[in-house]
């Protein structure tokens, strides 16, 4: 039973973006650049809520006005936030930066060791966050599972039930 032509090319071109968003995830993290889902609008419209973005490690000394980055919030270190830089001081060991979200109304001011590190926004992928955290969530990782073993079982069967006649030569 083959498909036709129509059900080739849906079967192929969803392969074709489901390993494009396979390498576009995978490829950076290979390269030991952190992929990080954005979970705010606070970056809005330059970056929005479920856009992956992809970055640099950099010094704080190679920060510019005008970036964007990802840095840990000072309030809460176990939380990132990306927000673009509005101003940058050097003090004796220390850098200072003023970052605000371009959809917020306040700033936030925070410190860094000289020799620390953050993060520069390289690009994003719009949308692909939602996937990203779908495919991270309990029921998508079973179904990741479940169901290539039921489509195996599905096909072992028919091959099992329903075998090819040999069509022998009389």
């Amino acid at each position: 039973m083959s498909l036709p032509a129509a059900g080739r090319l849906a079967l192929w071109t969803a392969l074709g973006v489901l390993a494009g968003l396979l390498l576009t995830l995978t490829i950076p993290r290979l390269l030991g650049k952190p992929v990080l889902v954005v979970l705010t609008g606070s970056m809005e419209p330059a970056v929005a809520t479920g856009d992956v973005v992809i970055e640099s490690r950099i010094s704080p000394l190679e920060a510019k006005v005008g970036d964007v980055v990802t840095f840990r919030d000072p309030e809460r270190p176990d939380r990132l936030i990306t927000h673009r830089v509005r101003r940058v001081r050097t003090k004796a060991d220390e850098i200072s930066f003023t970052t605000k979200g371009d959809a917020n109304n306040t700033a936030e001011t925070w410190k860094i060791p000289r020799h620390g590190g953050i993060g520069r926004v390289e690009y994003r992928v719009p949308k692909l966050g939602y996937v990203v955290a779908w495919i991270s969530g309990p029921a998508a990782r079973l179904l990741l599972v479940v169901i290539p073993a039921l489509l195996l079982g599905f096909f072992e069967l028919r091959r099992i039930w329903f075998p090819k006649e040999s069509h022998e030569s009389a």
